[in-house]
């Protein structure tokens, strides 16, 4: 009886050290497996999320791709950072909004567009897909969520819009003074513009004269504000092509010295023609950005497009009417 009894203590200890070994490899399996599932997601273009469903989004866990937003993975996993303190401060209300009527009405995930701000303070948009995990009596115990930078995106959307609304408003404009305002309204509405001026040329004298400017200090103003038709800075216009430069690169003469300490970065000088004559300038600048981007470039080159072809129109019909004056006489 008691060798029975020691065989099946045997088997039973045997069995034991089975199973602890197969704990100990589907344990090993599992972690292997969640190691390559993180290494994979630290590899796609987007920043993973796990919350606790509390106030501002504590972060349970958060993928590697957060430091493309100047953060640190363990500034949101101990609780240093919470995922709301990022959300700009115009957008969390309606973020906070938007979640907690898609949990009333029991939806399993859901989309929505809003802006953060990285550690250095830049804005970015981002496009967030939560996933809403909740039990089987309906209360959620995480949220998941994929968060995509689409800033690049929004841009471009932005300037096709501008684009657009000024074609828009060229249309109805009926006098030039209101064609500027609404032309450098437009410049001044891109993102990485925020000071500008449109420069018109004399016919008779060639000279350059400010008729509209924005974001300029007086002492630009005064200094900056005519141009004989002979300076260096007229002859750089009248060439006819873009110029992307700093402004400290901009200070042609002894005269533009003056000039040396406004609070200015990159700048564009964009040449207006009017069949395939130079009659007028932007001057847009910017004290954020040390060089304007490419797609900048194209939409301020098409707005001076645009300005060209309606100087022409407004000509024409100028001829119009001094053609139908000399009939009737």
């Amino acid at each position: 009886m008691s060798k029975v009894v020691s065989n099946s203590a045997k088997n039973w200890s045997g069995r034991q050290k089975a199973c602890k070994y197969l704990n100990e490899a589907a344990l090993c399996n599992a972690l292997e497996m969640a190691k390559e599932l993180i290494s994979v997601i630290n590899k796609v273009p987007v920043t993973v999320f796990l919350w606790r469903p509390e106030k501002y989004w504590p972060a349970e866990f958060v993928s590697e791709n957060i430091t493309k937003f100047g953060y640190t993975v363990e500034e949101f996993t101990s609780g240093k950072i919470m995922y709301g303190n990022i959300v700009h401060p115009d957008d969390l209300e309606r973020v906070e909004r938007e979640l907690l009527r898609r949990i009333e009405e029991d939806y399993v995930d859901f989309s929505q567009e809003y802006r953060i701000l990285t550690k250095s303070g830049e804005v970015r948009w981002v496009d967030e897909r939560t996933f809403i995990e909740a039990d089987e009596n309906g209360i959620v115990k995480y949220l998941k969520g994929i968060v995509l930078d689409i800033t690049e995106r929004k841009r471009k959307e932005k300037l096709l819009y501008i684009q657009r609304d000024l074609g828009i408003a060229l249309s109805t404009s009926s006098s030039l003074n209101e064609t500027l305002e609404k032309l450098l309204d437009s410049c001044l509405q891109i993102d990485e513009i925020n000071a500008g001026g449109i420069y018109l040329i004399d016919e008779e004298t060639g000279d350059m004269k400010l008729a509209i400017h924005h974001g300029f200090s007086p002492n630009f103003v005064e200094h900056a504000s005519y141009y004989n038709g002979n300076s260096p800075n007229t002859k750089l216009v009248m060439i006819g092509q873009p110029v992307y430069k700093q402004h400290i690169d901009l200070l042609l003469t002894s005269r533009d010295d003056a000039l040396r300490h406004e609070n200015l970065r990159a700048t564009a000088i964009i040449p207006v023609k009017s069949e395939k004559k130079v009659i007028a300038a932007f001057y847009l600048a910017s004290s954020l950005e040390f060089e304007i981007p490419d797609s900048v470039r194209t939409v301020i080159e098409t707005i001076a497009t645009q300005f060209g072809v309606f100087i022409s129109h407004i000509r024409l019909e100028e001829k119009l009417k001094e053609c139908r004056k000399k009939n009737k006489s």
